[in-house]
């Protein structure tokens, strides 16, 4: 039973990553076969937490792709919906633009003070973007390395993560503060100005993918 809701989840999980695959797809991320694959859709698209579609192919049959239904998406960590959307919405009329903005910088001060206990500064760039994902993920946002677009050479290193939930997505989506506040909040914490938000899941990306680089090389290389 434990490794059954392993897979369910691991499941979910992928479909979330990926937004929707096939079963032969998902065969490939799962040590399982495609009968147990299609065992576990079965009872996910009963429960409603994803739907299916089918795609004709120019040769052999049809192949179908799932993907989480809004149901499947509510499973993962959201920790804020449209009350506090209203709520902040109400800030605003009665206190202003800025009000809202004070708000999200104390919450990025907050953020500071816990991540620095966990990211340490004379670690090499991918150590430190690696405790930084740790942290993102303990905190819900399914955060991982990119391997295949991280690289290393003698004068420059170059991390790319990338976070495929967003808890403040609702917000994000309407203010861009909080957005602003994390990239700050990231650079503070990696300790260099070389980071770059090059997708986002609040402006309709499939995730928030950053790309980070040493600039502390740069420099020295400039010398």
């Amino acid at each position: 039973m434990v490794k059954d809701r392993s897979t369910r989840q691991s499941v979910l999980e992928l479909l979330k990553k990926k937004q929707e695959l096939s079963v032969s797809g998902l065969k490939e991320h799962l040590d399982i076969t495609e009968m147990a694959v299609r065992k576990h859709l079965i009872k996910l698209e009963g429960e409603g937490l994803i739907s299916s579609r089918t795609v004709r192919q120019p040769m052999g049959r049809p192949v179908i792709f799932y993907q989480l239904t809004k149901e499947g998406n509510d499973l993962f960590p959201n920790n804020y919906d449209k009350i506090a959307v209203e709520i902040l919405h109400d800030i605003k009329d009665s206190m202003g633009l800025d009000a809202i903005d004070t708000l999200f910088n104390n919450r990025e001060q907050r953020m500071r003070k816990k991540y620095v206990r966990k990211i340490y500064q004379d670690d090499p760039l991918k150590e430190r973007v690696q405790q930084l994902v740790e942290v993102q993920e303990d905190s819900g946002y399914m955060a991982e390395l990119v391997e295949e677009e991280s690289s290393e050479t003698e004068d420059n290193v170059t991390v790319t993560f990338e976070q495929f939930n967003c808890p403040i997505s609702a917000i994000a989506s309407e203010y861009d503060k909080p957005c602003e506040c994390e990239l700050k909040l990231f650079k503070e914490v990696l300790g260099t100005d070389d980071v770059e938000r090059v997708s986002c899941i609040a402006k309709g990306g499939k995730s928030c993918r950053y790309v980070v680089k040493d600039e502390k090389k740069a420099a020295v290389k400039s010398k």
